[in-house]
């Protein structure tokens, strides 16, 4: 009889730790995409509330180097930043309360162009691309609520200024369009700003240093 109930309570403990293998394993698995082919980039860096939502999974403030790949959800807290790297050499710093999917990733690959398509839902992010030397007609493109943002080699901002999308330019060329028309930002600290998709981007006027300096801030670093 006691070598039954030792014979059981080893078959227990045994399915038990195979459960908990595999648990572990699988979350292992989840922690990057299901498909190499889809990983896009890692987390840089992170601060306060962050989550990834992928194919039906969540992660919960995921730590620097995790996966990040195309379709990702990225939803930030308050007070709460994200920097995200891509295999390209882009960077997204996003700042608080913001929603930003990650809809398409075209990999360089010679002269064929690659291409970076962000959905940005709410919030503000700070987009830095370099301009790629094999293939010059890479497709970088941000989308908003408001207009579309294009480029092919930026750094610029872009958040929610006074019910308004505004776009902010501190390197590169970008144009930013909707339904009711186009402008073009070309020039350090030049900016726009956009109401809807019904109305016109305004005319890009030249924002103060300091004035630039504060909307960059809101997606700093402390």
């Amino acid at each position: 009889m006691i070598r039954a109930l030792m014979t059981r309570g080893t078959t227990r403990f045994a399915v038990a730790a195979s459960l908990l293998i595999t648990a572990v394993a699988a979350l292992a698995a989840t922690s990057q995409p299901v498909d190499p082919r889809d990983r896009v980039g890692r987390i840089e860096r992170a601060e306060g509330v962050i989550r990834i939502e992928r194919n039906g999974l969540r992660f919960d403030n995921p730590e620097p180097g995790h996966a990040i790949s195309r379709r990702d959800h990225v939803t930030t807290g308050p007070a709460s930043r994200v920097l995200l790297s891509f295999d390209d050499g882009s960077r997204v710093a996003i700042g608080e309360n913001a929603i930003l999917v990650i809809a398409d990733y075209l990999r360089e690959e010679g002269r064929r162009s690659g291409a970076l398509i962000l959905d940005l839902i709410r919030g503000a992010i700070r987009l830095v691309s370099p301009q790629p030397k094999e293939a010059p007609n890479k497709r970088i493109e941000l989308r908003t609520e408001a207009a579309t943002i294009r480029s092919r080699g930026v750094d610029l901002w872009s958040g929610p200024v006074g019910g308004k999308r505004a776009v902010l330019v501190m390197k590169g060329k970008v144009d930013v369009r909707n339904d009711a028309g186009l402008v073009m930002l070309d020039g350090k600290r030049i900016a726009t700003f956009v109401a809807d998709r019904l109305n016109p981007p305004e005319k890009p006027v030249r924002w103060p240093a300091q004035r630039a300096h504060e909307s960059l801030l809101t997606v700093a670093f402390k």
